[in-house]
């Protein structure tokens, strides 16, 4: 197929829909390449196909209350909750309430020019306040979880922008789509999805080549087969910086003709955050039965190869979720479903103090997500280091008003990693396009 539009948007994520659904409301002819076969990006909700509970492979909770998601949600008739957000603790074959051991959270949002590394904060912090052991162990963890970042090379500037931009919002109390969270960007893409030859799905972009006011953007199925090319004036490019990072001819890589020196040395400084999820669904909800977990949502093992996990309230469900980001998904990415389920047991069995075979014979299903094994996303999210701050602006900027860049790792706010964030570059890139098209035509 060989396409005519005005814009060709790279990536049907959160920004390349926002990006889309603006460009198309204001008259121009757009065209979105996605080389999966479905709508999301890192927004991927599995239905379980025994209790029809949804399960979110990638991006699961809203954090706050961005205005972008309170409207699709009203838009859809959608059901936004907020989750039990209590805390429970293992440490050192103990078990009990972590709110104390989350003291760390003031610290990092408080980092002030230079830039350092997130860790030497922390240990400044720790030596002045004299916290415990558990207390430095935990907001490594949090890093490492949450930032998906290791505290050693991470940038304290940028988690204090985003600890900032996040209690600006509401705060960092998780909510759920509890219709799940596909359905929002669903809402988004309908009225692209009616307007035929707009969404192209199973097209890879392989090649861009591109002269100012001009791109052509050479396709292929992902089994290899050519499917022509889309001339446009001008793209968005909302690939992941995972993607963006990657180099022909590994999978996913991207071709950009002429190159691009300004931002292959923007993205060449960030990096793309591990992660890795494990969705588990058993027999009962045994930790809703026993006294000592039933009033929590959230458990915590900070030395545990699995070290966090919540349930999927505010729905009941039979399910438990791990999730490990950073240093933690890096040692999991890779060995295999089986390796990963081990290892998840066998964290779990040390948070609820259980042996590892009472949980298998309690196990029914299970599903384990590793985002560095999706060619087309190649990790979690994006993680700025010391010293990098810039560079997110740096790969932020429009060239030549002709090519034009969103995606979390593009935001510049402060709400890198978060769905509404990616939102918010995608509708920031169709308004520079729209300048663009009102000053040139």
């Amino acid at each position: 197929m060989d396409l005519i539009s005005d814009v060709v948007i790279l990536g049907a994520g959160a920004a390349g829909l926002a990006a889309a659904a603006s460009l198309s409301r204001a008259g121009l002819r757009v065209t979105v390449l996605e080389a999966r076969s479905r709508l999301g990006g890192r927004v991927a909700t599995l239905h379980d196909p025994v209790t029809d509970v949804p399960l979110e492979l990638g991006a699961e909770f809203v954090h706050g209350e961005p205005e972008s998601l309170r409207k699709l949600a009203r838009r859809a008739r959608l059901t936004v909750r907020p989750c039990n957000d209590t805390h429970a603790l293992s440490w050192k074959g103990r078990f009990g309430d972590g709110a104390e051991a989350f003291r760390f959270m003031e610290a990092l949002a408080s980092a002030k020019p230079p830039d350092r590394p997130v860790a030497e904060v922390l240990q400044e912090r720790a030596r002045a306040e004299r916290w415990s052991p558990l207390q430095v162990a935990m907001a490594r963890a949090y890093v490492e979880g949450f930032y998906a970042a290791n505290p050693d090379t991470a940038s304290a500037l940028a988690i204090a922008r985003m600890e900032t931009a996040a209690e600006e919002l509401g705060g960092t109390t998780p909510s759920r789509v509890l219709e799940g969270y596909d359905r929002m960007l669903h809402a988004l893409a309908r009225p692209l999805l009616e307007r035929p030859g707009t969404v192209f799905f199973n097209a890879v972009a392989e090649e861009v080549r591109w002269a100012a006011g001009e791109v052509r953007v050479r396709i292929r199925a992902r089994q290899g087969v050519p499917l022509g090319q889309v001339r446009a004036k001008r793209a968005v490019v909302t690939l992941p910086l995972g993607v963006l990072r990657a180099r022909v001819p590994e999978p996913g890589a991207v071709r950009f003709l002429p190159r691009l020196p300004e931002k292959e040395r923007a993205w060449g400084r960030l990096e793309m955050g591990a992660l890795v999820k494990v969705l588990l669904r058993f027999r009962t909800a045994f930790w809703s039965e026993r006294d000592d977990t039933r009033r929590f949502g959230f458990f915590h093992g900070p030395s545990l190869p699995v070290p966090t996990w919540w349930t999927l309230s505010p729905r009941e469900s039979r399910h438990l979720v791990g999730w490990a980001g950073g240093p933690a998904a890096e040692a999991l990415s890779g060995p295999g479903e089986e390796e990963v389920l081990m290892r998840a047991v066998e964290s779990l069995a040390s948070i609820f103090r259980l042996s590892r075979r009472a949980l298998h014979a309690l196990l029914e299903s299970w599903h384990v997500q590793d985002w560095q094994r999706e060619p087309f996303t190649r990790g979690g999210y994006a993680v700025i280091p010391s010293g990098a701050v810039d560079a997110v602006e740096a790969l932020a900027t429009p060239v030549e008003g002709t090519l034009f860049f969103a995606g979390e790792a593009t935001n510049t706010e402060g709400e890198e990693g978060t769905v509404h964030g990616a939102i918010a570059t995608g509708e920031r890139a169709a308004r520079e396009v729209l300048a663009q098209v009102k000053q040139r035509g």
